[in-house]
């Protein structure tokens, strides 16, 4: 991942040719403007049979200036971005930022012959959201934080839907809003939704190794309580001397089978059988049970509270 102080470092994946596209556009434009703004320009009325246009208006700029904003914020945020997220969400991203607003203008009949300021402000708001303290030298004199550009971008969105509402045109306004606002809007749920989804995978593979501990604990805890009666029973009957009879025999040698390798036993003498709580859930109860029934304990004393 590269380092997103390296701004100007060289880049590859999709930021270089999109670049490229506005300045391909620009001078179509200066080429040819009538036909280059109907060809490539958003216009409602004939979205449908230019389909395109939905996203080639992003790449259309008629003044120098513009044409410097759309590429070089591009070049900057967009090289940033796509160096942290990789270029397949960044192209999402771009591709949710362009479509928000040609579907805004499409919704409020609004022609669009520019888009690149709108994205521009989106990458803005992604990147201050990422790296709010990081500094951008305005007219490579003026440091300031990236943050604070952002809020400056967003108020003047508001300033501008305002104003466009007042007009009588606040489908315009919307449409920058939506533009700004759509990338953002994405990066933010798909930034919000991934760290929750983890936290909730987390918490639900949590929840499931403590309920199968705790449906093991009682399993095992079950299952050692219906053997007790039968190690006592095995117990009296090798304490009373010669062989037992071949049905406590044959427990015996079941006993053994459960015996689990490995497993870190107390000593004899803390041996409770099924009077406590503990050994029951111990998965070492076969083989201590194997130990008393040789007679390590001799007697099975447990400790009552005064």
């Amino acid at each position: 991942m590269r380092n997103h102080n390296d701004l100007f470092a060289p880049k590859l994946g999709i930021t270089m040719p999109l670049c490229g596209f506005h300045f391909i556009f620009f001078f179509l434009v200066k080429m040819d403007p009538v036909r280059t703004l109907t060809l490539f320009g958003f216009d409602p009325r004939a979205a449908l049979e230019r389909p395109w246009t939905f996203v080639t208006y992003q790449f259309l700029h008629s003044e120098p200036f513009g044409l410097f904003f759309g590429a070089f914020i591009l070049f900057i945020l967009g090289s940033a971005l796509e160096a942290e997220w990789g270029t397949g969400e960044f192209t999402i991203f771009w591709l949710v930022s362009t479509l928000g607003a040609s579907l805004a203008a499409l919704v409020t009949g609004s022609a669009l012959l520019s888009g690149g300021v709108l994205t521009g402000a989106s990458m803005l708001f992604a990147y201050a959201y990422l790296f709010p303290d990081m500094q951008f030298l305005i007219f490579f004199v003026l440091p300031v934080k990236v943050k604070w550009l952002a809020w400056l971008a967003a108020a003047g969105l508001a300033w501008g839907l305002l104003q466009a509402t007042l007009a009588g045109r606040p489908g315009a306004g919307f449409v920058s809003v939506a533009g700004a606002g759509a990338g953002f809007l994405f990066f933010w749920i798909r930034h919000h939704g991934a760290s929750r989804a983890k936290k909730a995978a987390k918490t639900a593979v949590v929840a499931v190794k403590t309920a199968g501990a705790v449906r093991e604990d009682a399993a095992l805890e079950r299952r050692n309580r219906e053997l007790f009666p039968k190690v006592e029973d095995l117990r009296r009957a090798m304490q009373g001397g010669g062989d037992p009879p071949p049905r406590q025999r044959e427990f015996a040698a079941e006993l053994a089978k459960l015996v689990v390798p490995g497993v870190n036993v107390c000593k004899p003498v803390d041996f409770k059988g099924d009077r406590d709580g503990i050994c029951v859930k111990c998965e070492g109860f076969a083989e201590c049970s194997l130990r008393y029934v040789r007679g390590q304990p001799a007697e099975i004393t447990v400790k009552t509270r005064a």
